[in-house]
């Protein structure tokens, strides 16, 4: 260091300092010079000022008794840590080397700005306090999640979906499928079912990556008792999660046991939905209305595959059931396994099982129904109401073409009418010639119309 040239040093000296300042002995600050553009520390915030009003009442003690020790160790540096109060900004934090070479005590002082690095500290501070905020936030959450599981009386499982293995379960799942008190983390799931089972938890793990809903069915463990699972899927981060949800129903089943010969007897056709239209069950009427061989070929689809004109019917019941509570009378039909159609009524009915909703279609086979304005002889509608009962059931062409002949079949009964059965006054009301008339009439099926024919010619 003894061999650097004096303008060498000053260069050095420029390039590591932020700022440089001169004290002459009267405590007045003669010279300074700012090297960092970027510092908040103008020269003119220390130029002609005295030291008791640049700094901070907190530095001046530290700062008089370092200048102090500079002048009487001439030639040595001292350290010493300053707040410097700017005419126009905030106080600024410097790191000071203080130095005295000259007989006149003036000393001058080499500053590093540390604001830059205060304010780096400041949000380093600020953000190690959010992730301790965050940290215990999700502590105490997680601590509630915990007891929440252990509180429950159903089982609940979270299972990897990548592997299989079980990452949670609480002490009523554990019960359910192997033993109470026993670990079920790390074990592959599904663990404490038969193999028959196995394969109705697949496909309903299979549905429920499918599906933004929870999808349930019915397994037994391996003590023989009934448990309803209730899967959902969630994905998070790249990663897939299957929530799982245990519950015992062999206690409930008991109870609907005693309904089960009027499900199965029933004349009328019934079937069991989910929430989403998902047959979970059906009689035996219903199977032989549909053209159904067994309850396997209809479990676990779409009830709109058989039931309604198309997939708007069965949705308008489940929505209208779910504001209303019940749906009576509504008019379909069902669509049966060999193409066929048949005219249906539909009455609905929701009720809780196993602590979700079912919803009940009790359906009748009205194809055969004669009504009161309505008779056997009749090819043709009587009213715009029965013409209105038949949109879906009729293209739309047919549906005009039958609302045209309906009117006319009215207007022609209401001429005969006003004439008292004077086909020939009619026809002239009505703007016809007779023989038009005869036409009508023997088309629409009113009146004898071949009689009046023979009159007209005699």
């Amino acid at each position: 260091m003894n061999n650097v040239s004096a303008p060498s040093s000053e260069l050095l000296l420029q390039h590591l300092a932020s700022v440089q300042f001169t004290v002459a002995a009267t405590g007045f600050i003669v010279h300074a010079e700012v090297n960092n553009p970027s510092s908040t520390i103008q020269p003119d915030d220390l130029i002609g000022r005295s030291i008791n009003e640049v700094l901070s009442t907190e530095s001046l003690t530290t700062f008089n008794a370092k200048l102090n020790e500079a002048r009487r160790n001439k030639g040595s540096a001292v350290r010493c840590d300053v707040t410097v109060n700017p005419r126009t900004t905030s106080p600024v934090p410097l790191l000071c080397w203080l130095c005295c070479d000259s007989s006149d005590d003036d000393v001058r002082a080499a500053a590093l700005d540390l604001l830059p690095e205060a304010s780096l500290r400041h949000q380093l501070l600020n953000a190690q306090h959010a992730m301790e905020r965050d940290y215990w936030s999700k502590r105490r959450l997680e601590a509630r999640y915990r007891r929440l599981l252990d509180m429950v009386s159903d089982g609940f499982v979270v299972v990897d979906d990548s592997s299989g293995r079980i990452l949670e379960a609480n002490p009523v799942a554990a019960t359910l499928l192997a033993e109470p008190g026993a670990n079920l983390v790390g074990r592959a799931f599904p663990v404490g079912i038969n193999d028959a089972d196995r394969v109705t938890v697949e496909r309903l793990t299979r549905e429920a990556r499918s599906v933004t809903t929870t999808v349930d069915g019915m397994i037994r463990n391996d003590a023989g008792l009934e448990l309803n699972v209730a899967l959902t899927y969630l994905r998070q981060s790249g990663e897939g999660r299957l929530l799982v949800r245990l519950r015992d129903d062999s206690e409930r089943d008991v109870t609907g046991a005693e309904f089960a010969p009027f499900f199965r007897d029933a004349p009328d056709g019934i079937i069991e939905l989910d929430d989403q239209g998902t047959v979970t069950g059906a009689n035996s009427a219903f199977l032989e209305m549909a053209g159904l061989a067994s309850i396997e070929l209809i479990e676990g689809r779409r009830a709109d595959r058989w039931i309604g004109r198309s997939a708007v019917d069965l949705n308008i019941v489940l929505d209208h059931s779910k504001q209303e509570g019940s749906v009576r009378l509504y008019s379909t039909t069902l669509r049966t396994e060999t193409e066929s159609s048949v005219d249906i009524e539909l009455s609905v009915a929701r009720v809780g099982k196993n602590g979700s909703t079912r919803v009940l279609l009790f359906i009748r086979d009205i194809s055969r129904r004669i009504t009161p304005h309505q008779s056997v002889d009749d090819h043709l509608p009587r009213s715009i109401e029965q013409i209105t009962d038949r949109v879906g059931r009729v293209p739309l062409k047919e549906l005009v073409r039958e609302s045209t002949d309906v009117i006319e079949a009215l207007c022609i009964e209401a001429a005969l009418k006003l004439t008292s059965g004077n086909r020939a006054s009619a026809a002239e009301l009505l703007g016809l010639s007779r023989q038009s008339l005869y036409t009508k009439l023997r088309r629409f099926d009113l009146g004898d119309a071949e009689v009046d024919i023979d009159r007209e010619a005699v």
